[in-house]
């Protein structure tokens, strides 16, 4: 139950913001900021002194609540108040609503509810989490430090950590990855919050931010993400802090205060994913912009708050760039070939309208998302052959490979149940009609934070065609946007529609989403092997099953060596990617909180290798080596060498070889 430490934290915080005037709603946004930026500080104070362990972790987080409740107990006292002061649509207002509104909540606490219980019985088993999200976690454990390490998934180093870090502590408190899932979780419910917040903000009434709310919890790509160890929603919460504190400092005066939640929202957001820079971008042109229109050009006037939003954004993330600069030579350590799968080739305005088309394009199954397909033809095989002529008309291969990843890889995706391709073609259609009736009704055109508003998340989306190739997987750097989208839908529906039709919209929109906080791909609700009934060892192989004897049988073999330095030699090393599962192997080496077996990569033929001759990789000396390759990098030899051993081929289960020392 130590676990529960950093949210008694967060509710901490919250209470202590609460008490100084803000709302509950505000108040938690305000302290989830303030808790990141502690769980980043205490993150790298304890691995500057090598004490990121259980000791450590606990007494950080135990001080912080004995620290936080003393000084909310002196508030109290100081204040004589029975109740903090709150404002707008609190809890004590939820009595006073009508019926279909209370349905909506219903609905909303139970599709939250379904989702968290997945995510505590279901283990982190998505492709990305076995490569390197989990496995990151666990090699800091083992390192006592979050010091990058010699591995043969580069993504494990420099790719932005946040999410991992939050994973990291609560898999220390507890021992194990029970509660890894959570951090997803709340960042959902967090995102649900915040936006019926923006929603307030922009003008929505309380049915406006109730069906703000809705929209946020029945995205079919967010539902199926926050069950999981992805990162999506993580940065999705981040980028949501940072539009409510951008919302406030257009409104009022830019203090340090305010600058401080900016800033520190905005580091949160890229020391989290990559696409955190695409999304803040637009919101902070417009913070900019807002303020220099305010001051008549002046800039002088705010110079130090702009100071205060640099300093926190970089401060968040020196350390994470100083260990990228110092092994790849850049802050943020991509390599070149990794870079390439993403970044576009191209520029120019049918590029732009390319990439435009074919982002949308991953949303419009709005046919198996109703299950229509038998009564109508799905819409996917017309879109795609319209877009096809639209590119022959543009001069573009429609799989250009200067605008696409992998080769060849486009398409017009049906429904899905899938985390890393499931697209919201309900709510894209709920964006585009809220678009349109924002520019026909003039009462609604004429609010200029509303049009600022969505502008700026529309200045994101084409950030993001202009800067990336379209993948497949292009959905889940979506996510954010639908999730910013919902706020403004709030606002429009609220105040253009009959209550009537928002009322039956709202229920559509509920009942259609829960096919997808039942049938998830990995980690299904329903049917024969499901969360409930499937051991966790099972579950961590749901998307590659042949490889649980090998690796099972493999671990047992080692085991029966009474061996307990073991080297993973997963691939070759040469190229960035996630082909090769680790994690699993924590577990089945009995290695949950990284206090048994020490799992060290070795003999990788990439720039990590340079870690392997400083300490404490300088003095690992394996007994055994844990081979794993696949069909296109086969063994080439029956021996091999490390610090001068020899290890010989003694068992194998392709995939896997097991070399012990002759």
């Amino acid at each position: 139950m130590l676990a529960i430490l950093p949210l008694i934290a967060l509710i901490l915080l919250a209470l202590i913001i609460q008490q100084k005037g803000d709302s509950w709603r505000g108040a938690f946004l305000t302290a989830a900021i303030a808790w990141g930026t502690l769980l980043t500080a205490i993150t790298e104070l304890l691995s500057a002194v090598h004490w990121l362990s259980f000791s450590g972790v606990l007494v950080s987080w135990s001080a912080v609540c004995i620290l936080a409740g003393l000084f909310y107990t002196r508030l109290r006292r100081r204040d004589n108040r029975t109740e903090p002061l709150t404002s707008q649509f609190e809890i004590s207002d939820i009595l006073k609503l009508q019926a279909f509104p209370l349905v909506w909540l219903a609905g909303l606490g139970f599709i939250l509810l379904m989702l968290g219980t997945i995510a505590i019985v279901a283990p982190p088993n998505t492709w990305d989490s076995m490569t390197y999200h989990m496995s990151r976690a666990m090699h800091w454990m083992q390192n006592h430090s979050v010091a990058h390490y010699p591995t043969y998934n580069l993504p494990q180093l420099f790719h932005p950590p946040f999410a991992e870090f939050a994973i990291m502590h609560l898999q220390i408190l507890s021992g194990g990855d029970r509660f890894a899932n959570l951090v997803q979780w709340f960042s959902m419910v967090g995102s649900v919050l915040g936006v019926s917040l923006i929603a307030q903000q922009l003008g929505a009434n309380t049915r406006g931010q109730i069906l703000a709310a809705v929209l946020v919890a029945t995205l079919p790509m967010g539902m199926l993400q926050s069950t999981s160890t992805q990162n999506d929603y993580a940065v999705c919460f981040w980028i949501v802090c940072l539009a409510h504190c951008v919302l406030q400092s257009v409104q009022t005066k830019l203090d340090l205060t305010q600058s401080a939640k900016v800033g520190a929202s905005v580091g949160l957001a890229i020391l989290t994913k990559s696409s955190g820079y695409i999304h803040a971008f637009p919101f902070l042109v417009w913070l900019f912009l807002a303020k220099v229109q305010q001051s008549r050009w002046k800039f002088w006037k705010f110079w130090k708050p702009l100071l205060v939003i640099v300093v926190l954004m970089l401060a968040l993330n020196l350390n994470h760039y100083l260990r990228n600069l110092d092994l790849f030579g850049t802050p943020l350590g991509t390599p070149s070939n990794f870079t390439r799968e993403y970044k576009m080739e191209i520029y120019g305005l049918p590029a732009l309208i390319s990439n435009i088309v074919r982002n949308l394009s991953l949303h419009v199954d709005i046919v198996r998302y109703f299950n229509l397909q038998g009564v109508i033809t799905p819409l996917t095989g017309i879109i795609e052959k319209m877009i096809r002529l639209l590119h022959s008309l543009l001069g573009l291969d429609m799989n250009d490979s200067r605008t696409t990843f992998p080769d060849q890889s486009y398409r017009v995706p049906g429904i899905s149940f899938d985390e890393n391709v499931a697209g919201n073609p309900l709510h894209l259609l709920l964006i585009a009609g809220a678009i349109v009736l924002f520019l026909m009704q003039k009462h609604l055109r004429t609010q200029k934070l509303l049009l600022a508003y969505g502008l700026t998340v529309i200045g994101a989306f084409l950030l993001f065609c202009i800067m990336l190739k379209v993948q497949p997987y292009q959905s889940r750097h979506h996510l954010a946007l639908f999730v910013l989208f919902s706020a403004f839908i709030g606002v429009v529906f609220s105040q253009a529609l009959n209550y009537r039709i928002v009322n039956i919209l709202a229920v559509v929109i509920l009942v259609s989403s829960l096919p997808w906080a039942f049938k998830n791909t990995i980690r299904p609700v329903l049917g024969a092997q499901n969360v409930f009934n499937t051991s966790r060892i099972e579950q961590y192989f749901k998307q590659r099953p042949q490889l649980i004897q090998p690796y099972t049988e493999g671990v047992d073999f080692i085991r029966s060596k009474s061996c307990t330095n073991v080297g993973l030699s997963l691939g070759t090393g040469i190229t960035v990617g996630n082909d090769y599962w680790e994690y699993p192997l924590w577990h089945l080496f009995g290695n949950t909180n990284a206090q048994a077996d020490r799992l060290e990569h070795i003999n990788m033929k990439n720039i990590s290798i340079r870690k392997s001759e400083t300490p404490p990789h300088d003095q690992f000396d394996p007994c055994a080596i844990f081979v794993v390759r696949t069909k296109e990098e086969p063994l080439d030899s029956k021996t091999m060498t490390f610090r001068h051993k020899t290890f010989t081929q003694a068992w194998s289960n392709p995939p896997v070889s097991i070399f012990v020392v002759q």
